[in-house]
């Protein structure tokens, strides 16, 4: 089980270039204010269990940090935090808060 630590969630959070992917999934999603929302709920998107090992954005983005040349960026780079992934923890996100 991979653990997500809060240090990773804000530094996920406080990404710019994963902020404005986010935005853009939610906006492709059809969430109405998809920034306003991405804003208010960045922080639930980043930390939301992928899969079954427990994988989140931030625990990723904290790999890819940690790993990948800095070019591209890691919130910039699509095979670092794939945009499957980000959709995926948007639409989760979504679900939970209409039920």
């Amino acid at each position: 089980m991979i653990d997500t630590t809060l240090t990773q969630i804000t530094q996920a959070a406080n990404d710019a270039d994963l902020l404005h992917r986010t935005i853009s999934a939610a906006a492709e999603a059809g969430i109405p204010n998809a920034q306003m929302w991405v804003d208010m709920n960045l922080r639930r998107i980043v930390a939301t269990a992928l899969n079954e090992d427990g994988a989140t954005i931030a625990s990723v983005l904290a790999y890819a940090v940690a790993t990948y040349v800095p070019t591209p960026r890691p919130g910039e780079n699509p095979s670092a935090v794939t945009d499957t992934q980000i959709r995926e923890a948007v639409q989760a996100v979504q679900a939970a808060q209409a039920q």
